[in-house]
């Protein structure tokens, strides 16, 4: 927890306030996002000394049309700053400030599912010994350092805390996580007879078979034991799949929605967890026309309306719209 010893001021529990509302309605969904599409970077302890100094930071990637999102997530926790990548075509929302490390890290913490933890914690341990040795340095000073006296009172000692093993229906992980890795899918199937033709909706995730770092063991870190838990909750097979891409072998997992049932717990899920990305979009389109089928027998009564939709649909889209970063179940934490 934080330290309250350290808020003397109306002013500093009015933000501790706002931080611990901030990690029970958007930890999870956080915490997922960075597990989909974001990276905690730490020096390992045994680099040179020269780059041991860089604090840890936290690095999430947004494709260019999310830019909306990006600068929402900032400005709700204060912590990093949005970088334009316009020639790369995407968007990184960019945390490295000790302050905001701590803040992001303290949000998260608790909330991680995956491998990533591995770097988590790591950060965790990082932050730990600033506080720490940065304190025992200051004694030393005459005056103090007031740079470190404002940090080292900003942060305190971090817990470092298991995977998050609560069912995945019962926070926002897997929505933040989807917003990373996950897509909706509107797939026609044209038929020479009309009445023939099928359109199917999927639901999709993909993820990489193993993390990039060993254990403490020395160990290959799998990402089958959450893929599997996502699996189990859409009541659909896990695929292992291999591609080849410029010579070399990119091996993942799957899942996938595709039938009534499976379908149905991914539209109350995502009612009850949205989406904030451009994914949102999507993912109303895809609801819409879920609801046309289960509530019309012939896919002719709605086939036009389903090639019209996947027209602006996923990467084709060019018609966006935010109201939903506006107003979302997540932000009443402000107004409550």
């Amino acid at each position: 927890k934080y330290n309250y010893a350290n808020f003397s001021s109306q002013k500093d529990y009015s933000e501790l306030f706002k931080i611990n509302l901030l990690r029970s309605k958007f930890g999870p969904y956080l915490a997922g996002l960075i597990e989909g599409d974001g990276t905690i970077a730490v020096h390992e302890p045994n680099r040179s000394a020269a780059t041991q100094k860089y604090n840890p930071k936290i690095i999430i990637v947004f494709k260019k049309a999310d830019l909306p999102l990006a600068n929402y997530l900032q400005n709700i926790t204060k912590c990093g700053k949005v970088l334009i990548k316009p020639e790369r075509g995407y968007v990184l929302w960019q945390i490295q400030d000790i302050i905001s490390v701590y803040t992001l890290i303290y949000i998260i913490n608790g909330f991680m599912r995956t491998p990533k933890i591995e770097a988590l914690n790591k950060a965790i341990v990082w932050l730990n010994d600033y506080k720490i040795n940065a304190r025992n340095i200051d004694k030393l000073l005459e005056n103090g350092n007031p740079r470190i006296n404002l940090i080292i009172n900003k942060i305190s000692l971090l817990e470092i805390k298991p995977l998050d093993q609560s069912p995945l229906e019962t926070n926002a992980w897997l929505a933040g996580f989807t917003d990373g890795d996950g897509n909706f899918s509107i797939n026609i199937q044209k038929r020479t007879n009309k009445n023939s033709t099928r359109v199917q909706l999927y639901y999709r995730l993909e993820i990489n078979k193993n993390y990039h770092k060993l254990d403490l063991n020395g160990n290959t870190l799998s990402f089958f034991p959450i893929i599997s838990k996502i699996g189990l909750f859409l009541g659909v097979t896990v695929y292992s799949r291999s591609r080849i891409i410029k010579d070399k072998i990119y091996y993942s997992f799957t899942v996938m929605s595709f039938n009534k049932s499976s379908n149905s717990i991914v539209y109350n899920y995502f009612n009850k967890y949205p989406l904030l990305s451009s994914k949102f979009l999507d993912f109303k389109d895809w609801a819409f026309i879920l609801k046309l089928q289960n509530t019309n027998k012939l896919t002719t009564s709605y086939l036009d309306k389903a090639i019209q939709i996947r027209s602006d649909f996923n990467k084709t889209r060019t018609t966006f719209v935010w109201d939903h970063l506006k107003f979302n179940c997540y932000e009443t934490c402000f107004s409550e």
